[in-house]
């Protein structure tokens, strides 16, 4: 593993923002874990526009100035960087242009949910108002979508329009995730750009990086995994092109 670590890009740390954190001791806790799994780098993407967030914009911030202080004395220290999950509705392109919803560290890169019921044809007209906005996608946890489960076809149009599709880390381990197999194989036939945790709490969907890096190792090809963990991270991280 390079010395920098891994890059996790779906968190929700920011204690009492949202349904993850809800205090800054399980927040240091999550923090803990991460480290000793690996992570070096989080961005925290609390909820926006789902009814989950609990916040104001001068609270989010304090709150996340105050994880980043924590972050910094978790070992030789881990990078907090701000974004947002933001679940699509009408408006969002436009709240995304205004800075109401938060892109990734300041860039073109947006964190995207869905419903999880979402017909194929809106999910896709969607993600095309997206990118035809000037953003770039991160689709969240494909793995959720029905419309897409097992409908490699599918990935492939989504992933040709410019979008980058993340799976959850815990849903490649078959201990957590009984699909756990199609998951391991979308990652395999390079439809899929990220790993990240989204974790939620330091027991329940913790950040678990390393293990799922473990489940992954044995069959998926090195140039992959680099590309998923490292060379992708660092895109979004320098606001280039994937």
């Amino acid at each position: 593993m390079p010395e920098e670590g891994y890059i996790d890009i779906h968190t929700h740390i920011i204690p009492g923002v949202d349904d993850g954190s809800k205090n800054i001791e399980e927040t240091v806790s999550m923090l803990e874990t991460a480290y000793n799994q690996g992570i070096r780098t989080m961005y925290a993407t609390p909820h926006y526009g789902s009814g989950k967030e609990r916040y104001d914009r001068e609270y989010l911030i304090k709150q996340y100035e105050l994880v980043k202080e924590k972050a910094c004395q978790i070992g030789d220290g881990i990078e907090i960087l701000l974004g947002n999950e933001i679940y699509y509705r009408h408006g969002t392109v436009d709240e995304i242009k205004s800075g109401q919803a938060l892109t990734m560290n300041n860039t073109k890169y947006v964190l995207i949910e869905f419903d999880v019921d979402i017909r194929y044809k809106e999910l896709y007209s969607a993600l095309q108002k997206i990118v035809l906005s000037g953003y770039r996608p991160i689709l969240a946890h494909i793995e959720r979508y029905y419309c897409l489960h097992k409908k490699f076809d599918l990935l492939y149009a989504i992933k040709s329009l410019g979008v980058c599709l993340q799976i959850n880390a815990s849903s490649v381990i078959p201990k957590i995730q009984s699909e756990a197999s199609f998951c391991r194989k979308a990652i395999r036939d390079g439809y899929i750009s990220f790993l990240g945790s989204d974790c939620h709490s330091a027991g329940w969907r913790p950040p678990c990086m390393a293990d799922a890096v473990k489940a992954l190792t044995k069959k998926t090809p090195e140039k992959i995994m680099d590309r998923i963990l490292y060379k992708n991270p660092a895109k979004i991280y320098n606001n280039e092109f994937i």
